[in-house]
């Protein structure tokens, strides 16, 4: 059953934030709000691989990425991610036209990434549909070009979550567990780091977590 007192739900909330506030890094909290939001913001932004340069850029070149389901329906399926054929929409279709009235335009930087020649939006769709319907000809962007190997980072509760499964299952899946943490050791930087230094035993004194670990990072 819930847990019975919302408004004590809220007050843990309210501590929570404070306390990520105080305890973390703006990178760390990037990481964990990107995460929470699902979304791939903090993978380039944080990406030591990536170059990032800011300039003006024209809102024709831009390629839609998605957003939400309805919205999906008109930007992905209906106008094929071109800013053209979304501005068409706008003036042909009244639905379309009225479900993106209430849009408003800022000035703040849209993030976009370079992706097989397309500059896909990361950050910013709604200032971008938005300056697509005011008729705006550029919107101000930083541009991130990948270079080289990616390096993505993981964020920490990503495997504390895979230990914590493991440690309260009745069926303990070891290779399982060893399988996906081999996993992320290959696909971001800093896992490996974080097994041996946030994940060891002072921090988790289990032996039977440990010696998976172990194991993980012999290769």
């Amino acid at each position: 059953m819930p847990f019975p007192d919302r408004e004590y739900t809220e007050i843990l909330i309210d501590h929570l934030i404070r306390k990520t506030r105080q305890t973390n890094k703006p990178e760390d909290l990037l990481l964990m709000l990107s995460g929470a939001s699902l979304n791939w913001i903090a993978d380039f932004v944080l990406d030591e691989s990536v170059a990032w340069e800011k300039r003006e850029i024209n809102v024709a070149d831009l390629y839609l990425t998605g957003t939400n389901p309805e919205w999906n329906k008109i930007i992905i399926d209906r106008a094929q991610r071109s800013p053209e054929k979304l501005k068409r929409l706008m003036a042909e279709d009244s639905a379309v036209k009225t479900m993106l009235s209430n849009l408003v335009f800022d000035e703040v930087p849209i993030l976009v990434r370079v992706d097989d020649g397309k500059l896909k939006v990361l950050d910013g769709m709604h200032r971008v549909v938005a300056a697509i319907r005011d008729n705006r000809k550029t919107v101000s962007a930083y541009i991130g070009t990948p270079s080289g190997n990616s390096k993505p980072l993981c964020e920490a509760h990503v495997i504390y979550d895979l230990l914590r499964a493991y440690q309260r299952s009745i069926h303990k899946d070891r290779q399982g567990l060893i399988a996906a943490l081999r996993f992320l050791k290959n696909n971001y930087v800093n896992v490996e780091s974080l097994l041996r230094d946030r994940f060891n035993a002072e921090w988790i004194p289990d032996e039977g977590v440990q010696k998976v670990i172990r194991e993980v990072l012999d290769k």
